[in-house]
């Protein structure tokens, strides 16, 4: 089972006035030449490590530094000035933005570049795999006919916790027996390691079966449908 949403860019770009050339002569880097640092949600790990892999193997003049956080920590970066691109789930209200633009100086610009999901895994034992949303909901709640525990990558400041929050359960309360492990690969090994638990991951991380240590962590656990 997976649960579907949009990844975005936010891109800080400079507000000068200043000519091409002008720009150029201080602004060392280009597509092809020089560092830059971005955020990235945690989630996105494993597709935004292979992106980079290919961007800087086509452009060895390139280095590209990714943070990888909690989504909410992502956009404390915007704010901060401590980074150019972050990679989200988050789509800044207008007056963020324009907050933004005003605060440093800058334009702010925002895109969808790809459709992401969220997974839904059990442990590999498992007898039941087959959910419904009604399901999902009450499991998340509390209120499923078994016992299950949730298990999320942190219970607050992570897209996929506020993807869950807000468009599946409207802003309902998440059980007080869910699980905040401290990365997607805690939840996957926590999910391998308790029959009673299901967790919910990006996709990126297990939807691979051609990668090594997706391959491995797909022995460990059963996709939800």
């Amino acid at each position: 089972m997976h649960l579907y949403r949009y990844t975005f860019l936010i891109i800080l770009l400079s507000a000068s006035c200043k000519s091409d050339k002008e720009r150029r002569d201080e602004l060392p880097d280009t597509p092809g030449r020089g560092t830059i640092t971005i955020s990235a949600d945690e989630s996105f790990k494993p597709i935004v490590d292979e992106l980079v892999k290919v961007y800087e193997s086509n452009n060895f003049g390139t280095k590209i530094n990714v943070q990888y956080k909690p989504e909410a920590d992502c956009i404390k970066d915007l704010w901060n000035d401590s980074i150019r691109m972050v990679i989200s789930t988050i789509v800044l209200t207008e007056r963020e933005s324009r907050k933004i633009s005003d605060s440093l100086k800058v334009t702010v610009d925002q895109l969808p570049v790809a459709r992401d999901a969220i997974a839904v895994i059990v442990h590999p034992g498992s007898k039941e795999t087959e959910f419904d949303m009604n399901d999902i909901r009450n499991i998340l709640a509390g209120t499923y006919s078994r016992p299950l525990t949730p298990v999320f990558d942190g219970v607050k400041a992570t897209s996929s916790v506020r993807y869950i929050v807000d468009s599946v359960m409207k802003g309902a309360k998440l059980t007080n027996r869910a699980v905040a492990a401290r990365t997607s690969d805690s939840v996957i090994n926590y999910v391998a390691q308790n029959p009673n638990a299901i967790g919910f991951v990006g996709v990126s991380w297990i939807g691979n079966p051609d990668d090594e240590n997706q391959s491995s962590f797909l022995k460990k656990l059963k996709f939800a449908v």
